[in-house]
């Protein structure tokens, strides 16, 4: 999910359209989040540096608070007016996730004010309760996305910079999920009342969705290992092996190979990518 932050008040725009981009480049196996900023953060990274601390425990008992559940904070970024918090779940529902931390730029203190995006978190939340209901079909994805770098050359993020980046939910360093539509935010309300529902339980929850293979994105983005341009006929056979694959999770997948480098502080790639298009060539299954 694109979180977003406070600009100034009471107005929330997507962080999506307010990440510095800078021209440090840094191959994608080199980067572990090292410059992540978002636009104005230059204006917060002291403070927010003097008090990363303390801004991290805001976000910590907020989401605690809120949502009872334990989160550890993998990265405090400077943004405008404010500070993004990158949290990560201890346990299951394993999800990446952000809130945000007020930052009064005029008297220079972090304010204890902390939010997030109404619905951004329970998506969040949301993809790894569908994670949890098909842990084997998501043993059977990891199993088919880890030998993409021996049979293609083509390589995911480090696991810092998914953790220190990315709070997309349910994320790996070579795919993330993401809730189409809706979502289910029945499913999602249901186990946040009763935590202690098992697996089963949950898995019959979102099969019984009106259309539970649309109902998740499930994008696999990989990289180049070197500055070779991807080799298209290599990318359309990854596309056909998982048209193929049989025992994956239900979901319309995306299939994405970028370039070897990354913008720092973006944490994006750079250029352009190889694969399928969105709402064009799509697979579901």
């Amino acid at each position: 999910m694109a979180v977003c932050f406070i600009l100034g008040g009471c107005s929330f725009i997507d962080i999506k359209n307010n990440i510095e981009d800078t021209d440090q480049e840094v191959a994608v196996q080199d980067y572990v989040g090292q410059g992540f900023i978002f636009i104005d953060g230059d204006k917060t990274k002291e403070i927010v540096t003097e008090n990363k601390d303390t801004i991290s425990q805001y976000a910590i008992d907020y989401f605690t608070e809120k949502y009872k559940m334990d989160v550890k904070a993998n990265n405090v970024v400077p943004a405008r007016n404010a500070s993004v918090v990158m949290l990560q779940s201890k346990q299951e529902p394993k999800f990446n996730t952000s809130v945000i931390v007020s930052v009064d730029t005029h008297k220079k203190k972090v304010l204890d004010t902390v939010t997030s995006e109404k619905g951004n978190v329970e998506e969040d939340i949301q993809t790894a309760l569908y994670a949890m209901a098909y842990e084997n079909e998501f043993a059977n994805l990891d199993d088919f996305v880890k030998d993409m770098p021996e049979k293609y050359g083509f390589i995911g993020l480090t696991d810092e910079a998914v953790n220190k980046t990315r709070s997309s939910g349910y994320v790996t360093k070579y795919y993330y999920l993401n809730m189409q539509g809706a979502g289910a935010p029945d499913i999602y309300q249901l186990y946040m009342s009763t935590p202690t529902i098992d697996k089963v339980a949950l898995r019959t929850l979102f099969e019984k969705e009106k259309n539970p293979k649309t109902l998740v994105g499930i994008v696999i983005s990989l990289y180049t290992i070197d500055d070779t341009p991807a080799d298209k006929n290599k990318v359309n056979e990854i596309i056909e092996s998982l048209k193929e694959a049989q025992g994956l999770p239900h979901g319309t997948y995306s299939v994405i190979v970028n370039g070897n480098l990354i913008d720092a502080a973006s944490g994006q790639a750079i250029g352009d990518s190889v694969g399928t298009s969105i709402a064009v060539d799509e697979i579901t299954k």
